[in-house]
């Protein structure tokens, strides 16, 4: 196969597609770790303020400063994963219509090849042919 294939270049072309695809995938299941982490987090902190202590009414602004923190970055990570599924998306979107591309122009380019070489049989028949009635 030539460089110059068009299959050759969307192979290219979607090897690209799939990677950028792939990356999306990751970054949506490193938010996916992140919002479970948060949720841990809540959940511990809203354990602690439920125990019943001396020493809770000492902490507990801390704590509730810190479950207001932890509910802001838990709201900005669930809206960052809506952005990244849609990212996901979009680039499975974009990787099959690369690929159904990919795969037609392959086509294409073996029907030419096909041609080329049927052509080049029918010529050295009727050069062979010529020669046989010279």
């Amino acid at each position: 196969m030539s460089e110059g294939k068009r299959s050759d270049r969307l192979a290219r072309v979607l090897a690209v597609q799939e990677r950028k695809r792939q990356l999306a995938e990751w970054a949506l299941a490193e938010l996916v770790r992140e919002e479970k982490r948060l949720e841990d987090t809540r959940d511990e902190l809203l354990d602690t303020l439920g125990a019943q202590s001396l020493m809770q009414g000492l902490f507990l602004d801390a704590k509730v400063s810190a479950l207001r923190r932890n509910d802001v970055t838990l709201s900005g990570v669930v809206e960052r994963q809506a952005e990244a599924r849609s990212e996901v998306q979009a680039a499975n979107l974009a990787e099959k219509r690369v690929q159904r591309a990919a795969e037609a122009a392959l086509v294409e380019d073996r029907m030419a090849e096909d041609t080329a070489e049927l052509l080049s049989t029918l010529d050295d028949y009727l050069v062979a042919r010529a020669a046989s009635l010279e």
